[in-house]
Parts: structure tokens; C-alpha cells; sequence
């Protein structure tokens, strides 16, 4: 799928990966069954409103939920903590608690038929593109909610929205700032830059015990060793009972009909396309009229127009499809392939190319059509209407998943009579053989390192583990994967460690920053001296190192043999040629030489009209995000952080 997408430039697919879009399940989060059962503690307080730790543990499991569908194996506990995600997650919650506050001093209302309104569009409710109130009702008993429940957390999600709008609303954009960000945008540099690695300077011999010992008693924090603790626990799966488990017929009957809109299938197309842009490259400037910019792209699409029906006579004349699109189209995704755009959903290309799409019948050629990107040869090759799959055809998976559902039930009712009988003496390991359940101990682990294989990535066992005091024993630990017992069986306090306790560590980190200031040293006399002689190939040879040069780029281009590192583009794209700089990323430095410069021109109509709709919408963006950190400021908030 990532292939196709980024094969056709077609497609519609936008994914918003921005945190407070979870705010609409911090509100009430049904069928979470990820919080630690009792643990009421409040991790922050806003203006006195509490947020507690069952609240901040169903935000963060949404959030990461949502990253382990978009990486699945890829990503872990490393991932989570470069991106910041626990940190992400408290901040939404602490946004939406002061914009709430702020809507209710704004008297911001929503009424009764915004609430209706909202409820009634929303895709799950929908049967023949109507709104269904069997369906609601099937989907407040299944996940066992109450319409008030329900209604309430929509109407906070409306007021949140509105508020964004009127902060947002009093955002202007002007002309020149169009023609600044076209021009940033479209201009286009091409340079030359040898690549050397971080220790390609390195100094000679290691480090001396003196420099070991200078450098650790400077970073001593650094190593600090903090609190660590061996967790006794008991883990149960739902595969445990899942042979127990027994589902009827009355059972998948009432959860297709609750969850119908999960089967609903789009129309599906199965098409090819020949595309002939009408890109004139017009030398647009402030002496040509609206009239004679109007002039040239008529022509242009004259052009491309007629090329376009040319082909197309071609093909009904006898020449072949796939031939003629590996020969003329302006898709290098698609024309490579015959022209084949493979199979999509209705709602992926842009609403011409579909309802040209929608005019044809299997296997046949329609006339020329005009889109945003050029004048497109449409076959279709094949069409599937929409349809809701019948009982019959999803039975066995909805079979598995209520037995996924009644096994996770049973393991958490498990759960709470391990805990029972527990007792007063929090005997856990007694009372798991009671259950037939087996107790394990986990290694040493750390707030920071806590690699328990046995584990894996759980944050709300982790999060239990650390809140855990004394020989407490937990309440049972939810997730849709696993229920969880556990309790503290060692502990041992933060130190700060001698210098021989964590001597390979200071020794590694002293030898990266010797290599690093000798290379960064070396790399600036280098670039010192190529401002003077102005030679980068000469340079290359006495290092025995190669030059590099890329082709034209712009700033939203990936640099070719160095990546998308933005530092080192905001570095060269104010250089002028001949003018040099350095650079560096995780694994290299670089001394880069300016070759050439093309300006970007102005922009056209549509492309202003783009501009504007993208700009207003950032500049927006950022004022709210600006009102933001100023209510912030006002604001009397305090974090538990050894509760993250």
C-alpha cells in the first residue's frame, strides 16, 4: 500500500498525526480496558482540576495504539520516548482542560441541534446513508455506555472545535506573503560537498584516566544509577481459556447487527490512465497582465489537450494501451506499469478522474479528461458496487472476535479472584496456583530501561509497577492483550555511581566527543580554506575522498547522498555560489560549496488560491497554538512527573 501511494500522485491520503486529535476518546474512553483498576492518583493538576492516572494511561494507550498500527513491529519503547509520547499525551489533556475553561468564560454554548447534528453524521450510525437510531442504540449497549455519557463527551469535543475557530478566525494573509512562500518553496539550489565520517579526524591513542576522570566528574549526573526494582507478577492471555470459550449464533447476530457499518464495503475500481501534463512552465513576472498569464496556460492546455486526444485516436485505431502509456504518460508510477493504477476505493482520486470513472463501463476508453494534474486517458478495466458483506460471509471473524472478547472478560474476572485471594499478606504466588497460573520475577528494571521480553512494550504495566509502594500488590492491570498482577519484590535506591562502575560508558562517550571536536575542528580550517583557493575537487583528492554534487533542489527535497536534514538545507539554501558551509547529521559531517541557483518565478491562480488555503490554515494553526501557551502561562499547573 505504501508503494501505491507513493507511486500516484492521484491518491488522496492525508494522515493527521497530531496528538490532540485523541482529545475526542480522553473525554470518556469505552472499552478502553487499558487502566489500572483503582489507581486514582492525580498526575496534574490544572487551575485545581484534577487529571488523574486512569484518565492519563487511556490518552497515552490511545496514542500508542495508534502508533503500533502505523509501525507495528517497528515500533517500541525507544520509539515512544524519542517522540515524546507520554509528554504528548499529558499536554492534551492539559489543553483540554484549559480550553474548556476557556469556552465556559467565552460562553460558548452547543445546542441542542449542533449536538444532533454531530451525532447523526458520524459513519457508524449510518445505514443507506442515513442516519440509523437501531444502530446507535446497538452501539451504546454493546460498549455498554449511556446516551448521556455519549452526548457529553460529543458536546465537549463540538465546544473545543469551536472555540479553535473563533481564536482562529481573525487570520489574514497578504499577497506578499503568497509571493514570499512561492518563492521559498520553488527556488532551486544544487551544490557539492564531500561526506566524512564523525571520527574520520580522530585523534591518536585513547583517552587518559585523567581525561576519564576530568570528564565524569563534569557529567557525573549523567550516570546517575536511578531507582531499580525486581517485579513479582502474573501474566494471563486470553489464549489461556480461549478453547473454553463458546459463542452462539445469537451472539454474532447481534454484533454484525451492531456493527454493521464495520462491513460496509466502498465501490471499488480497478482502472489505467495516460496522463499529459499541461505544465508550460510559464516565465511569469510582474510585467506580464492577469490577461497574458490567462493567455499562456490556455495555450498550454490547448497543447496538452490535443496531444492527449492524439493518443487516444492512436489507440482506437489499433495501437496498444499499455504501449503507448510506457511511451507518453506524465505518471512515471503508473505509466511504468502499462498505465495500471491497480485497484482503489471510490473516494481516493480526485472527483473528476471519478466521475469519469463512473461514466464508463468495464473495458471501456472514455475521451480526454482535465484535473488538477494534466488531461487524463481513462480505461477502466473493472468495478465492484459497494455492498455490506452478508452474515454469512463474516461469521467466522466475527466468531473469533467475540471469543477474543468473552476470553479477555474471563482472564480479567481471573484476575480479580487472584488478587482476593491474595489476601491481607499479598501472597501472590500462593494465590496464582489457586488459578493454575504461574508467577514470574523480572530482572532489575529502571524508570528508563525496563526491557522485560516477557513484557514487552506495556506502558500500564510499567506505569503500575513504579506507582507500586512497599509490598503492595496491584489492582489487576488491563490491556487488550493481557491482564497482569504484580508487585514489588526488591528495590534498590538512586546512586551515583564510582567512576569504575560505569567506566565503559565514560570511556565511550569521552572517545565520540574527542572525534567529534577534532573532526568539527578539521572540518572548519577545511572550509576556511576553501573560501580562499575555491577548489572542493582538490580538497577531495589530498583526503582521498570523492565530491558529491546533487541536482537542482528545493527546500522540500530530500538532499540526494545526505537525507532530509533540514539544518543542513537552511544552512545552504542562503548561500550564494561559490560560498561555502558545514553541515552534519547522526553519522557524517560535510563541507559543502554552492554550485548554482534558479529562481522560483511567481505564482500562478490556482496556485495562489493553494498557497493562501495552506498558509491560512498554519498561520492559524499557529495563533491558536500561540493563545495556547499564553493561557498556559496564566495558568496554575502542577505535574507528578514520577508518575509518567
Amino acid at each position: 500500500m505504501l508503494k501505491y501511494i507513493r507511486s500516484h500522485a492521484l491518491v488522496k491520503v492525508f494522515l493527521w498525526v497530531i496528538i490532540i486529535a485523541f482529545v475526542a476518546t480522553i473525554f470518556y474512553s469505552w472499552g478502553a480496558g487499558g487502566q489500572v483498576e483503582g489507581a486514582n492518583k492525580t498526575i496534574a493538576t490544572v487551575n485545581g482540576m484534577k487529571i488523574q492516572v486512569n484518565e492519563f494511561n487511556r490518552a497515552y494507550g490511545n496514542i500508542l495504539n495508534f502508533y503500533r498500527d502505523q509501525f507495528h513491529d517497528q515500533f517500541s519503547d525507544e520509539m515512544a520516548a524519542k517522540l515524546n509520547l507520554k509528554e504528548n499525551a499529558l499536554e492534551a489533556l492539559i489543553q483540554n482542560r484549559l480550553i474548556l475553561a476557556e469556552a465556559e468564560k467565552m460562553n460558548l454554548l452547543v445546542s441542542n441541534q449542533e449536538l444532533v447534528s454531530s451525532i447523526s453524521k458520524r459513519p457508524e450510525f449510518q445505514k443507506d446513508s442515513q442516519f440509523s437510531n437501531v444502530l446507535y442504540q446497538n452501539y451504546l449497549n454493546f460498549y455498554r455506555i449511556t446516551p448521556r455519557e455519549f452526548e457529553e463527551s460529543q458536546r465537549k469535543d463540538i465546544l473545543r472545535k469551536k472555540l479553535e475557530e473563533v481564536i482562529k478566525a481573525s487570520t489574514q494573509i497578504s499577497e506578499s506573503e503568497i509571493q514570499e512562500a512561492y518563492k521559498k518553496e520553488n527556488e532551486k539550489i544544487k551544490f557539492k560537498f564531500i561526506g566524512f565520517s564523525r571520527d574520520f579526524f580522530k585523534p591518536t591513542g585513547l583517552p587518559s584516566d585523567q581525561d576519564l576522570q576530568k570528564y565524569f566528574e563534569a557529567h557525573k549526573n549523567e550516570f546517575e544509577v536511578p531507582e531499580q526494582i525486581q517485579v513479582q507478577y502474573v501474566k494471563l492471555v486470553p489464549a489461556m481459556v480461549m478453547d473454553k470459550i463458546e459463542i452462539y449464533e445469537e451472539d454474532i447476530k447481534d454484533y454484525y447487527n451492531t456493527n454493521e457499518a464495520k462491513f460496509f464495503i466502498k465501490k471499488q475500481y480497478q482502472a489505467s490512465h495516460i496522463l499529459i501534463k499541461s505544465d508550460p512552465q510559464l516565465p511569469f513576472g510582474e510585467d506580464l497582465s492577469d490577461e497574458e498569464k490567462e493567455k499562456l496556460l490556455d495555450e498550454a492546455d490547448a497543447g496538452a489537450r490535443g496531444k492527449a486526444e492524439e493518443i487516444l485516436k492512436q489507440i482506437r485505431d489499433g495501437a496498444d494501451f499499455g504501449e503507448m502509456a510506457k511511451k507518453y504518460s506524465d505518471d512515471p508510477g503508473s505509466g511504468a506499469n502499462g498505465g495500471s493504477l491497480g485497484q482503489f476505493s471510490k473516494g481516493m482520486m480526485v472527483a473528476e478522474f471519478e466521475e469519469a470513472l463512473d461514466r464508463l463501463s468495464p473495458g471501456e476508453l472514455g475521451s480526454p479528461v482535465q484535473t488538477v494534474f494534466g488531461f487524463h486517458i481513462i480505461r477502466l478495466d473493472q468495478v465492484n458496487e459497494e455492498r455490506i458483506k452478508p452474515l454469512v460471509e463474516v461469521q467466522e471473524s466475527i466468531k473469533t472476535t467475540l471469543k477474543e472478547i468473552k476470553a479477555r472478560q474471563r482472564i480479567r474476572r481471573i484476575a480479580k479472584k487472584i488478587r482476593k485471594a491474595a489476601g491481607a499478606g499479598n501472597n501472590l504466588a500462593i494465590a496464582a496456583l489457586e488459578y493454575k497460573a504461574e508467577t514470574h520475577t523480572t530482572e532489575f528494571i529502571s524508570g528508563r530501561v525496563h526491557n522485560v521480553p516477557e513484557i514487552g512494550n506495556v506502558p500500564e504495566f510499567f506505569n503500575a509497577a513504579f506507582a507500586l509502594a512497599g509490598e503492595q500488590l496491584s489492582e489487576p492491570v488491563n490491556t487488550p492483550e493481557a491482564s497482569y498482577l504484580l508487585k514489588v519484590s526488591a528495590r534498590k535506591d538512586p546512586h551515583l555511581p564510582e567512576l569504575n562502575e560505569v567506566l565503559s560508558e565514560v570511556t565511550l562517550a569521552v572517545v565520540e566527543e574527542n572525534n567529534k571536536n577534532a573532526t568539527t575542528n578539521k572540518l572548519e580550517a577545511l572550509r576556511k580554506r576553501l573560501e580562499i583557493e575555491k577548489d572542493l575537487e582538490k580538497l577531495a583528492r589530498e583526503l582521498n575522498l570523492t565530491v558529491d554534487e546533487t541536482p537542482f533542489i528545493t527546500r522540500a527535497d530530500s538532499i540526494p547522498g545526505i537525507g532530509n536534514i533540514q539544518s543542513i538545507k537552511d544552512a545552504v539554501f542562503v548561500l550564494q555560489p561559490g560560498e561555502t558551509t558545514t553541515g552534519s547529521t547522526r553519522g557524517a559531517f560535510y563541507l559543502i560549496q554552492m554550485v548554482e541557483r534558479e529562481a522560483a518565478g511567481a505564482p500562478d491562480a490556482e496556485q495562489s488560491k493553494k498557497l493562501y488555503t495552506r498558509l491560512k490554515n498554519e498561520k492559524s494553526q499557529a495563533l491558536f497554538r500561540e493563545w495556547m501557551e499564553k493561557i498556559k502561562e496564566n495558568a496554575e499547573i502542577m505535574i507528578d512527573r514520577t508518575l509518567l
